[in-house]
Parts: C-alpha cells; sequence; structure tokens
C-alpha cells in the first residue's frame, strides 16, 4: 500500500490518538466514579512494564557499561517516541532534564482534566525508573518539578 502521508506525520497523529484515548479513559473513568488511587495505580503498573519493555529493547542497542551518558541517550530516546521536548544537563553525577513541551499536559489541558486526575506524572516516574532500573538496578530517578502541580516545567533528576 502506498503511504498516503509521510511517515514522521504518520508517526505524531498516531502519538496524539494514544495520548488523547488514554486521557479520555482516566477522565470518563473518573466521571464514572472510579476511586482515583485505583485508577493511579493500574495506570502505574502499565507504565513500569512499559518503562521494563523500553529497556529491553534499548539495552542491546546501547551497550554497557551504563553510565549517566546512557541513561541520557535512553531518555532521549523516550522523549523522542513520546513526543516530549526536553532540555538535557549533566552534572558531576546526575541528569537534569527539563521537560518544556509535553503532549500528555496538552491533552490533559484541552480536556480540562482536574489537576488530581492528571495521571503523567505518576506515569512518568514508573516508565522511567523502570526503564532507568532495567538499563542498571543501581539507577534513579525522581520527578523535582510538575507542570499538573503548576510548575512551568517538569523536571526529572537522573543518577547512578
Amino acid at each position: 500500500m502506498e503511504q498516503v502521508i509521510p511517515i514522521e506525520e504518520c508517526a505524531k497523529q498516531r502519538l496524539q490518538v494514544l495520548v488523547y484515548a488514554y486521557s479520555l479513559l482516566v477522565k470518563h473513568l473518573k466521571e464514572e466514579g472510579v476511586d482515583r488511587e485505583k485508577v493511579k495505580r493500574a495506570s502505574d503498573k502499565v507504565w513500569a512494564v512499559l518503562g521494563q519493555q523500553a529497556a529491553e529493547q534499548m539495552k542491546p542497542v546501547l551497550g554497557e557499561p551504563i553510565n549517566i551518558e546512557t541513561l541520557q541517550k535512553a531518555g532521549a530516546i523516550a522523549e523522542s517516541v513520546h513526543g516530549i521536548e526536553a532540555n538535557q544537563k549533566i552534572t558531576e553525577n546526575e541528569l537534569q532534564t527539563e521537560f518544556v513541551n509535553c503532549p500528555w499536559q496538552e491533552a490533559n489541558t484541552a480536556l480540562d482534566m482536574p489537576d488530581g486526575w492528571r495521571m503523567c506524572p505518576s506515569g512518568h516516574v514508573a516508565f522511567t525508573e523502570t526503564m532507568y532500573k532495567g538499563l542498571d538496578p543501581k539507577a534513579a530517578y525522581k520527578l523535582t518539578k510538575s507542570m499538573p502541580a503548576g510548575d512551568q516545567i517538569c523536571e526529572g533528576i537522573s543518577s547512578i
């Protein structure tokens, strides 16, 4: 079959559909009265599985040893796949990542999702932490700023 639209545009549209489908599902679960903590736990489990799959796919490509620069590459790959714009900076033994544009935040805003129901921060941590630990069990990740919490950016700190 002939490619009707460029592959990059096709990938962008597919990502948008998935982001909105997930966000709409969460919004409708809220409207149906499903407990927020149950939705969050289920969401985090899904993102952790996806993070582990990402680590398994990347490990052969990234090779050994796993160091802070490797985590930077893995993060950049994941950001690209997830349509997130970020700035990264390596300090002595940490990777600081500022997420400046995020399709998940955009979808939540467009759908007028209540702040407490924006699952993206916990899902982001579940995915990233599991991905990094799948590359090196000593890796650590924490989210120090969050757009849904009112910050201008999301910020993550990674270390080994």
